[in-house]
Order: structure tokens, then sequence, then C-alpha cells
């Protein structure tokens, strides 16, 4: 009644010295303003009756002020090394390491791409890396393997027992079950344990001539014709321990040996 408000009128009374009251004033006068136009950018707190009230405006570009303890630095763009694109990163792979467009783009884009290079710079052949990491875990998965639980610690000890002549390439994918059955096991012990030791040429020739006499009809018969089905049962009866490329230069040898 004392400032003439109707039942539609919101009246805020402002106490203080006059200087203070008149700006107080005005700044009400402000907001109210503000709000008809919308929400205004500021942060508000919640009360204990599930609203929420004003408790200070959102900082503007005024707030971002040069910090003044800190000389200013002026950077010298000469002294950064770009980063290789990935693109770059691709072609690299094939030409530094050898690998297949396909299996460098893969490798160049996938999250192990750093592991690769890891294994890479430790002397491991690339490609065995790049298609271990690409395709070998990725069937082993299929096949219900829980390779997620392969460190990446043990991913290169099993390079670097191919890279010793330790382990046969086809004896990998052996090796990496045994690690994701028993991950507290390193490479080393899990290839032991497995009986995973690569086969000398002695014990290759000794895996293949049995193999050949197991099968000395279809040698007579068939000679070189039989290479394909004898190459299969001699990897199995040297169980991974072996490569495919000394098992098949020993049976043909032996095949030839026969004809």
């Amino acid at each position: 009644e004392a400032v003439g408000a109707g039942p539609a009128d919101a009246v805020a009374l402002v106490a203080d010295d006059s200087e203070t009251a008149s700006l107080a004033i005005d700044a009400v006068a402000e907001r109210a303003a503000a709000a008809i136009e919308g929400v205004p950018e500021e942060t508000r707190g919640a009360t204990d009756d599930a609203t929420t009230q004003y408790l200070r405006p959102l900082p503007g570009a005024a707030r971002m002020y040069p910090e003044t303890d800190v000389p200013p630095v002026t950077p010298d763009p000469t002294t950064v090394d770009p980063p290789e694109l990935l693109t770059e990163k691709v072609e690299r792979y094939q030409t530094d390491h050898g690998l297949a467009p396909d299996l460098a783009e893969q490798i160049a884009y996938d999250e192990r791409m750093q592991l690769f290079e890891r294994a890479v710079d430790t002397g491991v052949d690339p490609t065995l890396a790049a298609t271990t990491l690409m395709s070998t875990l990725t069937e082993l998965r299929r096949d219900a393997v829980p390779v997620e639980t392969l460190t990446d610690d043990q991913l290169i000890e099993t390079f670097e027992l191919v890279a010793a002549g330790e382990l046969a390439t086809e004896g990998v994918p052996d090796l990496l079950t045994a690690l994701a059955a028993e991950p507290t096991l390193s490479a080393a012990t899990a290839a032991e344990r497995e009986g995973l030791g690569s086969a000398g040429e002695g014990d290759v020739r000794d895996a293949v001539q049995t193999v050949i006499e197991r099968n000395s009809t279809q040698v007579t018969e068939e000679g070189m014709g039989a290479f394909s089905a004898l190459m299969g049962e001699c990897m199995g009866e040297l169980r991974g321990k072996a490569d495919g490329d000394i098992v098949s230069n020993v049976l043909r040898e032996e095949i030839q040996r026969r004809s």
C-alpha cells in the first residue's frame, strides 16, 4: 500500500545508505529486465525447498587476464617436431617394415599400434608382430580364448622367443592360448610347460620320416601328389614346434628321395 503496488506487482525493499541502496536498486531493475529476455548466465545453488538461488555470475572474458607472476613466452615452432600423420605411418610401415598395404593400415589405425612399434624396436619380425596382433588374437577370441588377459609384456616375450629361434611361428597361437589361461606365467615358462620349444632340423626330419613311413603306400603311388595331405600330418606330428617352411622343405626332400 505504501508504494501503491497491485496484486501482480513485486516489491524489492533495499535498506542501506543512500549510495549503496541506489546501486542495489539499479541492479535489481537490471536483473528483472534480463529475466524477461531469458535465463541469465549465472551460477545458482540448490535450496532445501527444491528451488535454486543466485550465487554468482558466470565468469566472462573479463576474467581471462594474463598471469602476472609468469613472464610471457614466445614459442619457436621450429623446435617442435610435427606429429606423424596416420597416413604417413601407413606408408612408413610398408616401406620400412615391408608390411602389406592392408595390414599396414590395420595396425596403424589400431590401439595396439604402440605395442607393434615396441615389438619391432626389439628386433621382432614386423609381419609376425602385426599379424599376431591383428589376426591371431582375433581368431583366438572367436575360439573363446580370453585374450584380454594377455599383457603387453607376454606378447613381447612371445615375439622374442620366435626371434631367438626358441619358438616356431606356428606355435604362437598355442602359446598365447596357454598364457591366456594362466596369465601369471611368463612366455618362456608356458612354452616349456606346453612343450612348444622350436624343433631342430634333425627333429623335423625324424617326424617327417615317421609320417612318410606311416603313409608309404600313398607316397609310392602319388609321389609329390601326396605332399599336401602329408604336410598337415607332419605339422600335427610336430605340434607347432617347427616353422612351416622348414617342414615343407624337408618333406619335399624325403618324398623325392622315395619317388
